[in-house]
């Protein structure tokens, strides 16, 4: 319970800054631009990936392997529990951009073309990904007792979760603390799951 007050805190104090700080999305567009000068030498279509039916790819693969996986098993909970996260993370990102109402980054750092109309606060695309990911790491090490693929699906876990998150933020669609708080929102729900699941299967 310590763990989810201290990130519910941090996430209520950098949603202040992000809100009532205008220097904040100054740092935001210092750290765009040196990550698209940094990162240049790459085609964009690589941070494109996210954008494509990859992300739609990554959402389900999850869902189905699991799924099947708790259905042999009769883990009807877990594939409830699986099966929700994106749509809590969608009703989370319905409810907090609206009350937040952060523009996008500037159409000049918008650099794959894509101008997304909708708000910035936060980056739905990370909230879902942390969530999602960091589930399957979670289950992975639950459920899974050989140790190379564990740590070949937590690897790749990792990875797409951080480079979902860079790639929001080199093509200029989202600032950085966009998706630093979808990180730490996504950390706190992932808690609550956890914490909700134990306590389901105890009583049940």
């Amino acid at each position: 319970m310590k763990k989810i007050i201290v990130l519910l805190i941090l996430f209520i104090i950098l949603t202040a800054f992000v809100a009532f700080c205008p220097v904040v999305t100054q740092w935001d567009k210092s750290i765009i631009l040196f990550l698209q000068d940094k990162l240049a030498f790459l085609p964009v279509e690589i941070f494109m990936l996210p954008d494509c039916v990859l992300y739609s790819a990554m959402i389900a693969i999850p869902i189905i392997g699991f799924g099947i996986y708790f259905f042999r098993k009769k883990l009807y909970f877990d594939i409830i529990f699986i099966s929700s996260v994106p749509f809590i993370t969608f009703l989370f990102n319905c409810i907090i951009k609206p009350i937040i109402k952060r523009p996008r980054p500037g159409f000049e750092l918008q650099i794959a073309g894509i101008h997304p109309d909708s708000f910035s606060f936060v980056s739905s695309h990370s909230l879902v990904t942390i969530c999602l990911w960091g589930m399957v790491i979670w289950y992975l090490y639950k459920y899974c007792s050989n140790k190379l693929w564990r740590l070949i699906g937590i690897s790749i876990s990792v990875l797409w979760i951080l480079f979902v998150g860079l790639s929001r933020i080199v093509i200029g669609v989202h600032n950085p603390t966009d998706v630093l708080c979808a990180y730490i929102l996504g950390l706190l729900l992932l808690n609550l799951y956890i914490k909700l699941h134990n306590y389901l299967i105890k009583t049940s």
